[in-house]
């Protein structure tokens, strides 16, 4: 099935990204017919960018990134989503191979993998290769459980299938929200795929991500999977 915008919403979660989020709407919108910005209280301007280049724009409950996505999943109108960070790091001209694999109804959720893509933001390198160990880990223990192949379970880059959200019952309020969607998908027996994507380094502002978050992940995913 041929690409068509008028079916796909594009989901952006922004915090903060000011200094280059007018860019990334700009980039993204020959993709999607409707574009949401989902804001957790920016203090630089962000919301007034959004509300100026005509996206459909909403305030989170000030809980994080998870609120965020939850919210903006529940008011978009697209049959399919594609969630895509406000910080410009996806590469914008995978997003047709995103979805592609919904359109022709050989996925529910595609995920765009950096270990078969590209590189995970390495800098400094400590940090990325923490990132990235944690990252193969995390991935290793959902194979582990439900017998997939993933390789990158941590990347916000994704498209899913409108239909399906309400029946994943998300939670989160958190960064995650991104391996909830996916251990919930596979639980329900979706179809759950990844695509080839690479991450670009942060341009502006910085990451939200911190270690204590990283722990938590791995907490809630052993819960999510074992319990």
């Amino acid at each position: 099935m041929s690409y068509d915008k008028n079916k796909l919403t594009i989901l952006i979660p922004t915090k903060n990204e000011g200094e280059g989020i007018e860019g990334v709407i700009k980039s993204v919108k020959p993709y999607a017919k409707e574009i949401i910005i989902v804001d957790g209280y920016s203090n630089d301007g962000t919301a007034e960018i959004g509300k100026r280049r005509g996206c459909r724009f909403f305030l989170d409950h000030g809980l994080g990134k998870g609120d965020g996505v939850r919210l903006g999943l529940a008011k978009a109108k697209g049959e399919i989503v594609i969630i895509f960070d406000g910080d410009g790091s996806a590469e914008i001209k995978d997003i047709p191979n995103l979805v592609e694999p919904i359109l022709e109804d050989k996925a529910d959720l595609v995920i765009g993998s950096r270990r078969t893509g590209g590189t995970f933001d390495t800098n400094p390198v400590l940090t990325g290769i923490v990132r990235t160990a944690g990252a193969d880990l995390l991935a290793a223990l959902v194979n582990h459980r439900f017998g997939t192949k993933l390789t990158d379970v941590l990347y916000s880059f994704r498209a899913i299938r409108k239909s399906i959200v309400p029946k994943l019952d998300l939670r989160a309020n958190d960064f995650t929200i991104e391996q909830e969607m996916i251990i919930k998908a596979l639980k329900k027996n979706f179809r759950v795929l990844e695509i080839p994507s690479r991450e670009k380094a942060r341009q502006w502002g910085s990451s939200k991500l911190k270690t204590i978050t990283g722990l938590k992940m791995l907490f809630h995913l052993l819960r999510e999977c074992f319990l």
